[in-house]
């Protein structure tokens, strides 16, 4: 990988880290430049220090709402919403800032996180939590009914360049994320022919199709392919059901190991898989365990970068918050310290009619059973709600309205890029990158068409 991102793992210096947590990017920044010069300075410090520079330029970019500004955007939903109740939620740790020159601004997307896990406030600007039989329970109820359920999916993904950010004369480098085989994903077919485009192997952990380009004039670059998504059900309150994917790709060295700066044996994370487990042996209900702790008690919100991020994994299980990646690396951390096999998976979901979004989940491996599926994000969700078919359901299950684009977490594309990818982590949307640059993700979007989604024999 371009970036050494395991290097974080070293921390900061304690002057470079008071400045950026007092949201004096500047000065740490210059702290940062002048330790690089410094000879005595220990090379893992220094390749730390490298990667910190493109976190201090990332970072404020996520937190632009100052606290004003906040109150009048929850006030524009919820015309009754008062200061102190504000107050009482940043106490509460459901309101993300950082400072920025001593003064507190707020994350981006900060009040989507409100109205998403906070039922009264919710109700309050008229979207309720608490749902009906639903498009995604009549789907869950059809894989356990039939045991297996294939859906053939079609889908156009476009990636291109905001027209302000276009520079006439440049080469660009785009690389558009495509399925790639897993166990519940077969006949894939990328139905784009163009001869300038260079596809990924399959075996890709995180595959794309790349387009290589000197444009006088903006364009869209666009990629479509089929695929079958054939998921299995397994009721894990019934032993003796066998291996549920037996052409999965079998256990590796790394599903039981770190990654740094991600999947890191803490001293924390070591005695937090302890306390989950208690006096429990038995591999499937210790994954059972982590599973309640990152629904019921890790609550979903909306992330920053994950590249602003030095640890995933423990930030979910300290600060008790994080989206659908971020839980699952928790759960896939926690799995690894218990001697538990487990990876990442990823790539887009899927709903009738039509909606497209990126979605992070996991999969983790018992004996006798094989690798199972694990969602936190849509467990947690369904235990908000009171819908506790579906928390258990996604506790070795998935429905298939999904896109698997990614088997690994923090891996290469191929062709390499050149520059820092947006998410040098994760890959979704698409990067794009000029000879001298990365594009930022202000810069640069992607579009998602669900050409066609239906359940097939």
């Amino acid at each position: 990988m371009l970036e050494n991102w395991g290097a974080l793992s070293a921390g900061l210096p304690e002057d470079i880290l008071k400045a950026k947590w007092a949201g004096d990017f500047q000065g740490a920044m210059a702290l940062i430049e002048a330790r690089l010069k410094d000879e005595r300075l220990p090379e893992a410090l220094r390749e730390s220090l490298k990667m910190e520079r493109i976190i201090l330029e990332r970072l404020p970019r996520d937190y632009p709402i100052p606290r004003d500004e906040a109150i009048a955007k929850v006030k524009e939903r919820i015309p009754d919403f008062t200061e102190r109740e504000f107050d009482a939620l940043e106490l509460a740790g459901k309101l993300d800032y950082i400072y920025v020159m001593g003064k507190k601004k707020y994350f981006r997307r900060f009040l989507q996180t409100l109205l998403k896990v906070n039922p009264d406030l919710a109700a309050r600007a008229g979207a309720p939590l608490t749902e009906g039989p639903s498009a995604l329970d009549e789907v869950i109820a059809r894989v356990k009914e039939k045991g297996e359920l294939t859906y053939h999916a079609r889908v156009k993904h476009t990636v291109y360049v905001e027209d302000d950010a276009f520079a006439p004369g440049e080469t660009y480098t785009v690389h558009i994320p495509i399925p790639l085989p897993a166990a519940q994903m077969k006949n894939i077919r990328l139905l784009t022919q163009d001869p300038g485009m260079i596809v990924a192997p399959a075996d890709q952990a995180q595959r794309t199709v790349c387009f290589r380009e000197k444009l006088a004039e903006n364009r869209r670059f666009t990629v479509e392919y089929e695929f079958d998504n054939a998921v299995k059900y397994v009721d894990l309150s019934r032993p003796g059901q066998g291996v549920v994917y037996p052409d999965a790709a079998p256990v590796r060295p790394e599903d039981t190991a770190e990654l740094a700066p991600h999947i890191l044996f803490t001293p924390y994370m070591r005695a937090l898989a302890r306390e989950l487990a208690g006096a429990e042996t038995d591999p499937l209900r210790v994954a059972r365990r982590f599973y309640d702790y990152c629904t019921t008690r890790v609550t979903y919100t909306f992330m920053r970068s994950y590249l602003t991020i030095e640890n995933g994994s423990e930030y979910a299980a300290i600060n008790l918050k994080g989206d659908c990646g971020i839980q699952a690396l928790c759960f896939i951390t926690l799995c690894r310290v218990a001697g538990i096999p487990a990876r990442w998976q990823s790539g887009l979901e899927m709903e009738l009619p039509k909606h497209i979004s990126n979605h992070d989940w996991a999969q983790f491996y018992i004996e006798g059973r094989g690798w199972l599926f694990c969602d936190c994000s849509y467990g947690g969700s369904a235990w908000r709600k009171g819908n506790l078919d579906r928390w258990n359901f996604y506790f070795g299950n998935l429905e298939p309205w999904r896109i698997v684009l990614c088997a690994d977490y923090q891996q290469d594309f191929f062709p390499p890029k050149k520059h820092t990818r947006i998410d040098p982590y994760d890959s979704q949307c698409g990067e794009v990158e000029t000879e001298s640059r990365g594009l930022t993700a202000s810069e640069c979007d992607c579009e998602w068409e669900v050409v066609e989604l239906k359940e097939i024999d």
